[in-house]
């Protein structure tokens, strides 16, 4: 089974009561057990979403799970009590801070909406369609509510609606007293969604902004792989005296010999060097990531959050990919590098929740939660479109256990690396003339 259905799951929240007599004309009274003897909607509900034989029910394309209001019954006719309206806002938060993907909502006048059809039911206004209410966030997962919203609204309410008003239709005497208006009509679900996306590149760009951070990480450390500084090749070319070409002695060490402390200043030269290097191309990359997002909205981009949030979340995030690169690089050599980089690439595309929700997907692409590309799509959804903002400091807590982990690794790697290539260098007949033979792995972006 290579996708999951069954993880995607909408509340449906039924608060719908039939009215009481005294709302009624006193003549329409007497038929109000024929005509709704229980709520429309728990009538509708009992035979899709919670009849198991039903190709809607038993969670074949969605599961459906009930909720309730406190103080309310929250189903089966008995309401939800005087703080309907806090629990539907509730639930609906619910949705954007990554609950459920769908509130599907039947209000408490559902019922009373579908008698005003009838003549003399003495409801007013007449001819209110019965009108339940769609809570959705469409910027969690485009894709998802592509499928979702096509279940709900494409195949969820037409049928409920079809199947109420064919019911009618072969009720004789409720045809006499219904508007045959509402056999065209039926009922309705009003849409609203609580995270806005105008078109799908609006979200895929959250999910790019991720792979160009990856991309120019991998440039940053193969380049400084490849670029040495002079305070580099300082370490392993011994010092030679400029008149007799001959080794002078430092510091009292032996002949043709840096002292460890000079060679460490150096290498840590080299490293801040090329780790600020690393830093601020990374950051003119994400600021030029957001003025192209920016252009292609035509300044009109609306975030949910502030363009100088996504710069900084951005940039922390590219030192975990540069942490990841670094380890990589110096770990696997760079005959390697470029597979096995391009290989996580890979496996994060596939996992990150950035082209199909994890949730959607075989169990195997949970790997992702694990690694620092899941985290910067859903930190780049909060800050775009604001949904899963409660979420929003596991995606810092994950960069920095990233950035706090990796980044002294790769400094090790690079040190023990040049350390031993050091001495390589020192012991190789020729002395400086050897040097041009040994790679220098030196990447300040590792770091």
């Amino acid at each position: 089974m290579w996708t999951r259905l069954g993880n995607l799951h909408v509340t449906v929240l039924d608060c719908d009561v039939v009215p009481p007599a005294s709302a009624l004309n006193a003549s329409f009274a007497p038929l109000l057990p024929v005509l709704a003897s229980t709520p429309i909607a728990s009538r509708l509900l009992s035979g899709s979403v919670w009849n198991a034989s039903s190709p809607l029910g038993g969670g074949r394309l969605l599961r459906y799970q009930a909720a309730s209001c406190q103080g309310g019954g929250g189903g089966a006719g008995a309401g939800c009590g005087p703080l309907e309206a806090e629990c539907v806002a509730a639930l609906a938060e619910e949705v954007r801070q990554g609950g459920p993907w769908a509130v599907i909502y039947f209000p408490a006048n559902f019922t009373a909406s579908y008698l005003s059809w009838f003549a003399g039911s003495g409801i007013s206004p007449p001819e209110q369609r019965p009108t339940g209410v769609y809570y959705y966030a469409r910027g969690r997962d485009y894709s998802t509510y592509s499928y979702v919203n096509a279940i709900v609204l494409n195949s969820l309410v037409p049928a409920v609606s079809r199947s109420l008003t064919l019911g009618l239709a072969a009720n004789s005497a409720a045809m006499k007293l219904l508007s045959p208006v509402f056999l065209a009509t039926g009922v309705a679900l009003r849409e609203v969604d609580l995270a806005p996306v105008r078109n799908f590149g609006q979200h895929f760009a959250t999910y790019i902004f991720c792979v160009l951070l990856w991309l120019g990480s991998s440039f940053v450390v193969a380049t400084s792989y490849q670029f040495k500084l002079p305070a580099e090749v300082a370490i392993l070319v011994p010092r030679v005296s400029k008149d007799k070409g001959k080794d002078e002695e430092e510091d009292g060490e032996a002949r043709g010999q840096r002292t460890p402390r000079e060679q460490m200043r150096q290498l840590a030269w080299a490293l801040w060097v090329k780790g600020a290097v690393a830093a601020v191309f990374m950051f003119i990359e994400m600021i030029l990531l957001c003025a192209v997002l920016w252009a292609l909205g035509k300044g009109s981009e609306a975030w949910y959050r502030n363009a100088g949030q996504t710069i900084a979340f951005g940039w922390y995030l590219s030192w975990s990919f540069i942490a990841v690169n670094g380890v990589l690089l110096h770990a696997m050599g760079p005959d390697r590098f470029s597979s096995a980089s391009a290989l996580l690439l890979i496996v994060q595309l596939t996992s990150s929740s950035g082209i199909m929700s994890v949730d959607l997907s075989n169990r195997f692409f949970y790997i992702g939660k694990g690694l620092p590309f899941f985290y910067g799509v859903r930190g780049f959804r909060a800050l775009f479109f604001g949904v899963m903002t409660d979420a929003m400091y596991q995606n810092w807590l994950v960069l920095t256990a990233y950035n706090v982990v990796l980044a002294p690794l790769g400094v090790w790697l690079v040190s023990r690396r040049i350390w031993k290539l050091s001495e390589q260098a020192a012991a190789r007949p020729g002395g400086a003339a050897a040097y041009g033979s040994i790679a220098l792995p030196v990447a300040g972006g590792a770091v």
